[in-house]
């Protein structure tokens, strides 16, 4: 089992159902709370099960939104970058090939419907800024930005989640998968929302700059539907929070999604799908639980920097040992991560 101190376990489970995005995973985990007594009689819970609990909601849910070192799949526009990619972008109709999105076709379609720009700060994708006229390019680098393909869901949803101690397996039998987690406790099924295109869905994704796209990656970032005068919630309208200070690094207070409908060579409409509110408010009630437990922390020890940590490759450098402890107990933890 993960090494996590009894006070995160109960801050884990205690913010998860402060923070829970529906009544239905309030009560779902309730009942997994109640579910740790070994005795029905008893007032007493199992730390064993507690802690196996919060693993699950750690390992099996916080990851799959937890992506610090990727992968989030680089699309390159075919051989001529700028041309091919400014024209994929004004000039729709070939994204309607009905096979599974493609890395590309995702990158592209995300890009028609979020207008090529960053949806956190609203600049224009430079590969797009080089494709226009001069005349029609707006004035100063500040408006222009690289963007990439920013997934919501970015971990995978069929891996099993390991670690656990035999008592807790048998407990939480029903936790085979991270999809059965999110599924419990977001009250939807993450398949049927991503259908056949998977994590390649455009409702799973959006067109986001470097930052914003790294602090939304490692849950330094999330969204809130923003209401109206009236407490009503404003479709596809969020709120953007963060425990960073976000205009520093120009991300609006806001961001407004959208979806895209545009016609085949046939004539036939075909619908670029909004972020889907469900994920988004999945993403948002592990971001607070992560911060707001300490979860977190624990999340970034076993998910170093690769650019910063070089790994255990040489075990006569300082660390090595430990750093070594630390791969293996991510094999443990999440097998198809590692």
């Amino acid at each position: 089992m993960s090494q996590m101190s009894p006070a995160t376990v109960a801050r884990v489970l205690g913010h998860a159902f402060h923070f829970a995005p529906n009544d239905t995973g309030r009560a779902k985990l309730t009942e997994d709370i109640i579910e740790c007594k070994l005795d029905p009689d008893d007032v007493h819970c199992s730390p064993e099960l507690l802690a196996g609990l919060a693993h699950l909601y750690v390992y099996g849910m916080m990851r799959v939104f937890y992506n610090p070192k990727g992968p989030t799949p680089l699309v390159t526009p075919a051989q001529n970058a700028r041309s091919s990619f400014g024209d994929a972008v004004r000039t729709p109709s070939h994204l309607s090939t009905p096979t599974l999105m493609t890395t590309q076709t995702l990158r592209q379609r995300t890009m028609l419907r979020d207008e090529n720009r960053c949806v956190f700060t609203g600049r224009l994708d430079f590969i797009v800024y080089q494709s226009l006229p001069k005349a029609e390019r707006p004035i100063g680098v500040s408006n222009v930005a690289y963007t990439h393909v920013a997934h919501i869901i970015s971990q995978s949803l069929p891996s099993n989640i390991g670690g656990m101690t035999q008592a807790a397996r048998e407990k939480f039998v029903w936790a085979s998968t991270a999809a059965a987690v999110i599924e419990r406790f977001g009250g939807f099924s993450a398949y049927t929302i991503l259908g056949e295109d998977n994590l390649n869905s455009a409702a799973n994704a959006f067109t986001a700059s470097s930052t914003p796209h790294d602090m939304f990656d490692c849950l330094d970032l999330w969204l809130v539907p923003a209401q109206d005068k009236h407490g009503n919630i404003i479709t596809d309208t969020y709120v953007v929070h963060s425990p960073f200070l976000l205009r520093a690094y120009g991300i609006k207070d806001q961001v407004i999604f959208r979806s895209y409908t545009f016609h085949d060579d046939d004539g036939n409409p075909i619908v670029i799908p909004a972020p889907h509110p469900s994920l988004i408010a999945l993403h948002a009630a592990c971001a607070q639980v992560a911060h707001m437990s300490g979860a977190a922390e624990h999340l970034a020890e076993l998910y170093p920097d690769s650019d910063l940590d070089p790994g255990p490759s040489v075990m006569t450098q300082p660390n090595a040992s430990a750093k070594l402890v630390q791969k293996l107990k991510l094999v443990q933890l999440v097998p198809s991560v590692a």
